[in-house]
């Protein structure tokens, strides 16, 4: 069970799922109960449609979970703060042998200073508190301790413990750190970090992953290991055999850039790893088809450096002018969804905008013809005819299938967006043997 390539034959595949109609029963104006509900029926439609194109080619589907109890995905008000499960792509990937999902720990991006800051500050009690969080405090504690009073006996707990004691601890850290090497207290604190990745650790209970309890028990059946990252997602991340390539979609700074890569490097050591620039998820941006061939919207230097030789087909964003209705929305909710029909329901856009903001991003950034899944080398999943990508398929001899998922200008995802593959034949191939590893 393995993945190596987004084009090797698919044979599990992870779907997402919406919320049923009757889940907005409770709306009692029917201009946005009905609206709501239409969507609801024809996006199950949909990935029913989906569902069947799969198991024609033999995949096994595996569906996210949904709660009956809405107290999952409510807060104490009632109000509904959390979007359905609609797109397991962002937040998973299966890269080798390894499923990759977020977890309580929430991976190892960290400053020093916003660490120290917490340590010295923070809770110690405080419910958010994971045990990274801790590990890291205790860790940082510890080295500390030990430049100011080296060699004694004293736990890394003793450490933090003694530290927080400390009458005057905004003086002794920027003593301390005025003469402290900060690339080895981050070294010091990822490998701490280390013994985390990969631990056993329990199958996230809070309301925000309940969903993928099917996920977990069918990894658990095929003993796969279950890896706990947020950061980690093909989304935002493209496997190319031998070549990872993550996109900077999670940068704030360039400490953070380089946090990233150093991380990246040591999760996956017997890979190139690359990292790239595209705004937002990356797989709203380019898609990698077969070997040779990349569907992509623009930025055409960054794939002469990190694809040469192969082919891109660029599609400029110019979809949205051949959507005259959505047009006419974007002056109400400033292009960030649409569902065909409701352009003049004004009850809708104030409640969409009032309870469902949480729900809807800006679809006018996504260029979903981009936006595919193949099956195999010969067999890509589409959205819709596009001139462009069909010419470039038959150039390479690829069948689309149109699965027409009617409500991505309203949930923001495409095909690729509401699958996430588990397992797929081959091993892993090197495209650019010419290359180092890194």
């Amino acid at each position: 069970m393995t993945v190596h390539q987004p084009w090797d034959p698919l044979k599990a595949c992870i779907v997402g799922r919406s919320y049923p109609p009757e889940f907005y029963d409770d709306i009692s104006n029917p201009a946005v109960r009905e609206p709501m509900q239409r969507v609801a029926r024809e996006t199950e439609e949909d990935y029913q449609k989906l569902i069947s194109k799969l198991e024609e080619f033999n995949v096994e589907v595996v569906r996210l979970d949904l709660s009956e109890d809405k107290s999952k995905y409510c807060d104490h008000t009632g109000r509904v703060n959390m979007p359905p499960p609609m797109c397991p792509r962002d937040f998973s990937a299966s890269v080798g042998d390894k499923f990759y999902m977020p977890g309580p720990d929430w991976g190892e991006n960290f400053d020093v200073n916003q660490l120290y800051w917490s340590m010295m500050n923070g809770d110690e009690n405080a419910p958010w508190r994971s045990k990274t969080d801790v590990l890291r405090e205790e860790t940082l504690a510890k080295y500390f301790e030990d430049l100011l009073l080296p060699g004694r006996p004293i736990s890394m707990k003793e450490s933090y413990d003694s530290f927080r004691k400390r009458d005057d601890m905004r003086n002794y850290f920027l003593h301390f750190m005025q003469g402290v090497d900060r690339e080895e207290v981050e070294k010091v604190i990822m490998a701490a970090e280390m013994n985390t990745i990969g631990s056993v650790t329990k199958f996230p209970s809070n309301k925000q992953f309940y969903p993928w309890q099917s996920t977990q028990k069918w990894l658990d059946k095929n003993n796969i290991e279950t890896v706990y990252d947020q950061y980690i997602n093909t989304a935002a991340l493209w496997r190319i055999g031998k070549d990872l390539y993550f996109n900077y979609v999670n940068i704030m700074n360039v400490l953070n850039k380089e946090s990233f890569m150093k991380k990246w490097r040591r999760m996956f050591p017997d890979y190139r790893v690359h990292g790239i620039s595209i705004a937002g998820h990356g797989d709203g941006a380019m898609c990698p088809v077969c070997p040779g061939l990349i569907i992509a919207l623009d930025n055409p230097d960054l794939y002469k450096e990190t694809f040469p030789g192969w082919e891109v087909v660029f599609l400029q964003n110019e979809s949205w002018t051949k959507v005259a209705p959505f047009l006419q929305m974007k002056s109400k909710n400033q292009g960030r969804w649409w569902i065909k029909g409701e352009e003049n329901n004004d009850e809708l856009v104030a409640f969409v905008d009032t309870w469902l903001n949480d729900w809807v991003t800006y679809v006018e950034e996504t260029v979903f013809d981009v936006n595919m899944l193949s099956i195999d080398e010969h067999n890509v999943i589409c959205n819709g005819y596009n001139e462009k990508v069909f010419d470039a398929f038959e150039r390479y001899n690829i069948t689309p299938h149109i699965i027409n998922f009617r409500h991505r200008f309203f949930w923001d995802g495409g095909l690729h967006c509401i699958t996430s593959d588990l397992s797929r034949e081959g091993g892993m191939n090197d495209y650019f043997p010419e290359r180092c590893l890194r």
